[in-house]
């Protein structure tokens, strides 16, 4: 890992201690941001900042920096050291600007404008006031740079303190920060946005900012890391930028030394962790707040004569690494890239592939029996192993690629992704422990993609990753992972039936079932295209549908009655739009340091969307029966609303791209897709649950004969562990399409049995007498559902009719559970042990 030693540096080349002077860089157009990371000119920009200010204000005009000569040496200087940024507390004057334009570098420029902190008392007027003063100080900065390319981005503020933010509202802080870039968008629409946090107030929702920026201190290096995997998750698709790090030298040689080792794994975590950007607290010593210099701080790079300390060459030596230096020895890597029919992505999925300068890498392309000119493009690029088979579905593909790969890690990626040129590095840093068999990264749709893949990639549904820590995962989508290879030969691969989704599914579970984790690595990015158009996007979910049946058949354990599965980790998506709510944890009296933010499952909201929505659209025809009486419409009437409602709530919650030509098309548009989702995956669940029922594993067969010994007591001969007898038992009247629910180990059963909507049963198994195993089913009523149906029967004895109706329902209910939980149980029993 990365070491602590002064002045060498673990995994990095050593650079000489008298750096030879640097040409100054040329700007070649705006810095951008590209997934997680920034670009300029099509190319990778590396992000070494370092904070600049404030000072003493100038006689001449008043701005907080120094004479321009000052400004022009320690630019100088900071060029030559690899710094690319400079972060500044204040508007840049038109000298600076010109100085930086000359020494190639960029400058991260805070707006300072007076903010709550400043106000004594809650007037909403006063507040509103800030508000307006502060967009008309924005408005004129961003009028004033706009075009300017020394400016990589605005900082539309600095750490409102959380008891600000208490005082004044969460809502009102950001949805002023939101007004305040929406004035800067307007005079340069082009112009980055961010704000500078702070991990007391972590929990502003800022998602309209172009990238994430927080100030970091923290001493402790494990502390560090898992922060900085942290921000991943809390900025989503966009990179994160450490606006303020470091540590205060002292006054003493050892506090220098202190805190060279302190920014050496500081540096060197950031980079391992994929964080866009550091900015180093602070160049120089020199350093005023208001009309005062502040003593006792001595942060800088440099003392405020501008003599360097002992952490100046080791930000010089960070500076001029990448994170293809962090290790000198990287493990074998074989890209598996399946594709069937992909001719009009593969070009683009394999000319990113052979860019990547990962040092040992193989890269396997297996034609799924295309019948288009997917393999013609495979054999053009020649530093690609084409493979060729017969059309037979993406799992056998995939157990081609990794049949075929040397040792060491399979990556897989779909034909129409395509990798960030970091990709590889953090997938091999995502395996960071020994038993960390597998891992993945985050998926995101390229930002040229149209408007129609750009909606439905904020639709549910799409290939997201689950997790159950920041770098654990449950599941990594199929488009995104990588795994050793004697992890996929221990498993046996993928299941062939799986012939277009549901494998990831699978494999990640029966990985994970071996003791096995499974890593997540935030920087390892790729760009996957998402179907366009609402027919495509629904095709889609009924074939993810059809998977998930396939799943379920498999892994029934792991889904709820309603068939979603049910996950232990929470699921994460960038794009589509969350119903779970968010809670803050902010410590007794609003005083812990850091005040998280925590998101539910939402299983309760995905239930309801997954379960409600097919559940409104079968009442809706019984609308037809308000002809007959109007109470009967009722249940249509509610299905309506209930359906109007939530189309309502997603037209809120879908977040449009910044560029999108009308937000109320893209939201209305965005919102019916969510609505419709549930119908076509419920549709391709039901439609294909028998036959995934009939592709099971196979059951092991019950030892026999079986004795019947009357009040349907079974008895089985003891030929193995009671425990092992009932695991079988459970997979047994699994497969005759009993809903069975596993206990908890608190229970005085060995399963539950749902019989019907009315009748529940119970699965008890006992070890005697001696020799034997004695099974028996109890059965019960569903008490709560009982007692509703039989207020709804009652309510209705004014409408004889009605209520003959509901005992007739009732009856064929209690019927049927009992039948299923009485014969049908006794014949699978007999047939399992014949």
């Amino acid at each position: 890992m990365i070491s602590d030693a002064v002045p060498a540096v673990a995994g990095v080349r050593e650079l000489e201690s008298s750096a030879e002077t640097r040409s100054p860089r040329q700007l070649s157009g705006r810095v951008l941001t590209d997934g997680k990371q920034f670009a300029v000119g099509g190319e990778r920009f590396r992000f070494h900042g370092v904070t600049y200010g404030t000072f003493k204000p100038r006689h001449e005009d008043g701005c907080r920096f120094p004479t321009c000569a000052q400004i022009e040496a320690d630019f100088r200087a900071m060029q030559e050291v690899g710094f690319t940024v400079v972060r500044t507390y204040t508007s840049p004057p038109d000298e600076m600007l010109q100085l930086a334009r000359e020494s190639g570098l960029r400058l991260l420029s805070d707006v300072f404008y007076p903010d709550w902190r400043y106000l004594l008392g809650a007037s909403g007027r006063e507040q509103r006031e800030i508000g307006r003063k502060a967009r008309a100080v924005v408005r004129a900065e961003a009028r004033r740079l706009a075009g300017e390319e020394s400016v990589l981005a605005l900082s539309l503020g600095t750490e409102i303190p959380a008891d600000v933010i208490r005082w004044v509202g969460t809502r009102r802080v950001a949805g002023m920060i939101r007004n305040l870039a929406e004035a800067v968008w307007e005079e340069d629409p082009e112009r980055l946005v961010t704000y500078a946090n702070y991990p007391t107030a972590e929990y502003l929702p800022l998602e309209f900012l172009d990238f994430l920026t927080f100030n970091v201190f923290l001493e402790r290096q494990d502390d560090f890391r898992r922060y900085l995997t942290r921000l991943h998750h809390l900025a989503g698709d966009r990179p994160v930028v450490l606006g303020e790090i470091g540590l205060d030298a002292g006054t003493t040689p050892d506090g220098e030394l202190r805190q060279a080792r302190s920014l050496n794994w500081q540096l060197g975590t950031a980079l391992e962790r994929g964080i866009a950007g550091t900015c180093i607290f602070a160049w120089t010593d020199e350093w005023w707040v208001g009309d005062s210099p502040v003593k006792g701080w001595h942060f800088g790079l440099t003392q405020a004569d501008r003599s360097p300390r002992a952490a100046l060459p080791m930000a010089q030596r960070w500076n001029g690494a990448t994170v293809a230096e962090l290790n000198p020895h990287w493990p074998a890597l074989s890209v598996v890239i399946c594709a069937y029919n992909a001719a009009d992505t593969l070009d683009e999925c394999l000319d990113h592939v052979e860019a990547l300068d990962y040092p040992d890498l193989e890269i396997i392309v297996v034609d799924d029996g295309s019948t288009d000119d997917t393999a013609a493009i495979g054999r053009r690029h020649n530093r690609v192993r084409l493979v060729e088979i017969e059309h037979a579905g993406l799992s056998v593909a995939r157990n081609e690629g990794f049949r075929v790969a040397r040792e060491g890690l399979i990556a897989y990626l779909d034909s129409d992704a395509y990798p960030s040129p970091e990709w590889p590095y953090y997938l091999v840093l995502g395996m960071d422990g020994s038993m960390v068999g597998g891992v993945g990264g985050p998926n995101v749709p390229p930002q040229d993609d149209p408007t129609g893949a750009q909606r439905v990639a904020r639709a549910p549904g799409g290939p997201v990753h689950v997790l159950v820590a920041d770098d654990r995962a449950e599941h990594v989508p199929g488009c995104n992972m990588a795994f050793w290879k004697l992890v996929l030969d221990e498993v046996g691969g993928f299941d062939p039936i799986y012939t277009a989704a549901g494998d990831d599914v699978d494999l990640c579970w029966r990985i994970t079932d071996r003791g096995w984790e499974l890593g997540f690595h935030p920087a390892a990015l790729v760009w996957h295209h998402s179907r366009s158009g609402t027919r495509t996007y629904l095709r889609q979910q009924r074939g993810y549908g059809r998977a998930e049946a396939l799943v379920e058949a498999r892994h029934p354990h792991r889904f709820t009655a309603a068939g979603t599965a049910r996950w232990r980790g929470r699921i994460y998506n960038s794009f589509a739009p969350s119903l779970s709510r968010e809670r803050v944890y902010r410590g007794l009296y609003g005083a812990a340091s850091y005040q998280s933010v925590y998101q539910g499952r939402g299983d309760g909201m995905a239930l309801l969307r997954q379960v409600g929505v097919p559940l409104a659209a079968l009442l809706l025809p019984t609308g037809l029966l308000g002809l007959a009486s109007p109470l009967l419409a009722v249940p249509a009437l509610l299905a309506f609303a209930f359906l109007f409602a939530l189309f309502l709530a997603e037209v809120l919650r879908v977040q449009p791209p910044r560029h999108a030509e009308s937000v109320l098309t893209f939201r209305c548009g965005g919102a019916l897709l969510s609505v419709l989702q549930p119908l076509a995956r419920t549709w391709g669940r039901m439609r294909n649950r028998n036959v995934a029922r009939r592709s099971r594993l196979g059951i092991t067969p019950l030892p026999g004969p079986l004795t019947r010994v009357g009040r349907g007591v079974v008895l089985l001969p003891e030929d193995r562990p009671r425990q092992e007898l009932a695991a079988i038992l459970v997979d047994v009247l699994r497969d005759t399409g009993l809903r069975v629910i596993l206990p908890s180990g608190w229970e005085d059963h060995d399963a539950g049995l749902v019989g019907s909507a009315l009748v529940r049963a119970e699965l008890v198994t006992s070890s005697h007498p001696p020799g034997c195993v004695q099974i028996r089913v109890r059965r019960r009523l569903r008490t709560v559902r009982a007692a509703i149906h039989s207020a709804l029967t009652a309510a209705a004895l004014t409408r004889p009719a009605l209520a003959g109706l509901l005992l007739l329902v009732g009856a064929i209910d209690v019927g049927r559970g009992v039948w299923r939980t009485g014969p049908v149980v006794r014949q699978a029993i007999g047939r399992a042990a014949a």
